[in-house]
């Protein structure tokens, strides 16, 4: 029996859901959203590697064979962390994916969006040239300053505010003349129609669409999904079935040993 489990601060990582379990990748499907303390595209790097910690470990004691890291901030300072010390589970970083979305391209410039954390770890940038070619150059614009990432999730995903804070974000890396974007954040595929629209010469990675590419599956499943959250579960449900039109159940878990060191983004 195949167990694969999903870890994001908020919704984005239902766009990876999404992808898995319309490709039927697994018997069971575990995702888990940090809701409590989104977003963590600006919270300490040591209190997103004690979350994400916890967050496997919970998926461990659910017998997950597989992790994706559906958090563009948790695999940029968590990935090589969870890696050590979970040795025996196959983790997958979703900027990886978005790496291997790249090569596709041929490109002088590419920009990437991320949060604020992201951007900081030039993780990107690093990544690109060492797999890619030390040739391209790579714009990173971090999309964690303004409401962008807050309105979707809340499963708003169109309509004058995101175009406007699409524009704000982008427009900046399109003055650099670049040729491509990189999704660089798990809730930017939900905004991926709003943005080819207002952005049509560009090409777009989506890394949502290349991590599962990771996953290796010789036979198609009949996927079964949980879904649980560290906030709200209710609030949870309606953004989901606002998303991806599912009414699977919303559980609330809580991940005591992170949870009584609480440290403010």
């Amino acid at each position: 029996m195949s167990k694969i489990g999903i870890l994001d601060s908020g919704v984005g990582g239902l766009s990876v859901l999404k992808e898995v379990y319309l490709n039927n990748l697994a018997d069971e499907v575990y995702f888990l959203g940090d809701t409590k303390y989104f977003p963590y595209g600006i919270k300490p790097v040591e209190f997103i590697q004690e979350r994400v910690f916890e967050i496997v470990s919970f998926f461990k004691s659910l017998g997950v064979e597989e992790v994706i890291i559906a958090c563009n901030t948790a695999s940029s300072v968590a990935y090589d962390f969870l890696k050590d010390r979970f040795r025996d589970l196959k983790i997958h970083s979703i900027v990886l994916g978005a790496i291997e979305g790249a090569k596709n391209y041929k490109a002088k410039k590419i920009g990437v969006l991320a949060t604020r954390r992201t951007m900081e770890s030039n993780i990107y940038p690093r990544l690109i040239h060492e797999k890619i070619s030390d040739k391209i150059e790579v714009y990173v614009q971090s999309c964690s300053e303004g409401p962008l990432l807050e309105t979707i999730e809340k499963g708003i995903v169109e309509g004058e505010l995101i175009e406007k804070e699409i524009m704000r974000c982008i427009d900046p890396l399109v003055e650099k003349n670049i040729e491509g974007l990189i999704l660089g954040c798990t809730h930017l595929p939900f905004v991926k129609k709003v943005i080819k629209d207002l952005y049509p010469n560009l090409f777009v990675v989506d890394p949502s669409l290349e991590v599962i590419n990771f996953l290796k599956s010789d036979s198609n499943f009949n996927t079964k999904v949980e879904i649980f959250v560290t906030g709200e579960a209710e609030e949870f449900q309606g953004i989901l079935n606002k998303l991806l039109g599912m009414d699977w159940i919303v559980k609330k878990v809580t991940l005591d040993r992170s949870d009584v060191s609480v440290i403010k983004g």
